[in-house]
């Protein structure tokens, strides 16, 4: 009965009309749940491995609307503003020049000559339930693009943004166009707390294609071009590390635009399987919701928080794999919002140390501005 209740309920989020332009909904809150579904409380004798897979994504694909194209002018993004605004849940990413604070603090752009202008936020994107996704060319906008209806969505916590790993997106975004979302679901934060419940090692956080893989999501297919392989994937994300510009170079080719949208469109299906294994194993969908909420947030903003970048250009940033419980634990327990029984179970004593900051990058910026790994000592 609870595997027919989460199937029925996915197919609804898929199916369901776009819902009519309304206003926003004003003040604070917590977001709301997801609509049916999951019970309040879940039996002891239920089973994780029982969550529900998407109807439409039988064949291991992912349908999606839209074409390879950018929100670039003012009159497009008030259009998908208006169209956004009305949804209770959005899946969001960002791509950019390394993706970071970089050259910003608090909205002003600093020089440092040691390190050239870097970190610009240069691509949102926003997927629907629908597979609807949109890429918005916050290189061309500016700040106009969020003066423009995106900061209301961004930091209205009545919308539930889901996102996987948004530390350094969350970093770009206060610093340099002061937004802070509200309403996370970060999915690699939920990863960590799973398998901690689950008794697996959570020293490192898992990347976004081995999170869907697990959960049996793992191939986009975008109108027009055709699914969206890892293996396209992992060649395209191999060109950042030549070319530090790539997100900046317009016009954006097609492949570009479908590798941003591939990362937003199967969030929203991975957002149910997640929260049906993390109600289970704490017994309860509003504790579950509660942990996420205030956990999310606090993960999110983990390097927003640091003065120090923690883009390539200025550390390991293959370091920042690592999971800092003892800083995003800690911060968990000092609001006093999640109850001391959840604390114990996912607290390990690993987390009573702080980890070391990241070492040295392993690249420099060259004569003719491009990004070259630093020679190997020896």
């Amino acid at each position: 009965q609870m595997q027919q209740m989460q199937q029925a309920q996915m197919q609804q989020m898929q199916q369901m009309p776009p819902p009519p332009p309304r206003t926003p909904p004003t003040g604070g809150g917590r977001p709301p749940a997801w609509q049916g579904g999951l019970p309040d409380e879940v039996p002891a004798s239920s089973s994780a491995a029982n969550a529900p897979s998407m109807a439409a994504a039988a064949n291991g694909r992912l349908p999606c609307t839209g074409a390879l194209e950018l929100v670039a002018t003012q009159q497009e993004l008030a259009l998908v503003v208006e169209r956004l605004r009305a949804e209770p849940l959005l899946c969001v990413d960002c791509e950019g020049s390394d993706l970071s604070k970089g050259s910003w603090r608090d909205g002003v752009e600093r020089q440092d000559p040691a390190v050239p202008c870097h970190g610009a936020l240069c691509l949102l994107q926003i997927a629907t339930p629908r597979g609807e996704a949109y890429a918005i060319d916050v290189l061309e906008l500016g700040q106009s693009a969020f003066d423009l209806g995106l900061r209301e969505i961004l930091e209205n916590p009545r919308i539930i943004k889901v996102v996987h790993d948004f530390r350094q997106d969350q970093d770009a975004l206060w610093h340099q166009f002061r937004v802070a979302c509200e309403g996370l679901f970060d999915c690699q934060f939920c990863d960590v707390l799973c398998r901690r419940l689950q008794g697996f090692p959570t020293r490192y956080v898992s990347g976004s294609s081995k999170l869907l893989s697990s959960h049996g999501l793992e191939l986009v297919e975008i109108p027009g071009r055709g699914a969206v392989t890892q293996e396209e994937k992992v060649r395209i994300h191999g060109r950042f590390s030549t070319d530090r510009h790539l997100w900046q170079r317009r016009p954006l080719p097609d492949e570009m635009i479908a590798y941003a949208k591939a990362d937003v469109l199967p969030l929203a299906q991975l957002y149910v399987k997640q929260m049906f294994n993390l109600s289970h194993l704490l017994g309860s969908k509003h504790v579950a919701e509660r942990v996420m909420q205030v956990g999310s947030a606090i993960y999110a903003s983990s390097f927003r928080q640091l003065q120090a970048c923690r883009c390539r250009l200025c550390c390991a940033a293959e370091e920042n794999a690592r999971f800092d419980g003892h800083r995003v634990f800690n911060q968990i327990m000092s609001t006093g919002q999640i109850e001391d029984w959840v604390m114990s179970r996912i607290w390990r004593p690993e987390d009573s140390q702080p980890l070391a900051a990241p070492g040295p990058s392993k690249f420099y910026v060259n004569e003719h501005d491009e990004s070259v790994p630093l020679a190997p000592i020896g």
